[in-house]
């Protein structure tokens, strides 16, 4: 893991995060995670912060609008996520940034 622009290293990445609504994800412990998908040289990242927002009602994945994102983003071997397409992304970096936790995730080709 990088260190972030304060010096802080991040806790360790989250097991698992689900959808709960449209940008909003949810971890093992119920915190809660904001998700912007980026679109860098044509490789799909998701910059996902951790910030306290209301839970509210959970979304059934089939509701929500077609999304180049995943449902669920499961932690595997290394520095990587599975998600729930199957597809592998590569933790670019795990920071705390001015107090806020932030992962960036690059998802890699398939093959």
């Amino acid at each position: 893991m990088a260190e972030g622009e304060e010096g802080d290293d991040a806790r360790a990445p989250p097991v698992r995060l689900w959808v709960r609504r449209i940008g909003v994800y949810c971890d093992e412990n119920q915190k809660t995670w904001l998700v912007a998908s980026e679109e860098e040289a044509g490789t799909l990242k998701a910059r996902i912060r951790r910030v306290q927002v209301p839970l509210g009602e959970a979304v059934r994945p089939s509701r929500l609008p077609a999304s180049q994102l995943p449902h669920m983003w499961q932690l595997s071997e290394g520095q990587q996520y599975r998600d729930s397409n199957f597809r592998i992304w590569d933790i670019e970096h795990h920071l705390l940034i001015m107090g806020v936790e932030e992962l960036l995730l690059r998802r890699l080709p398939s093959n």
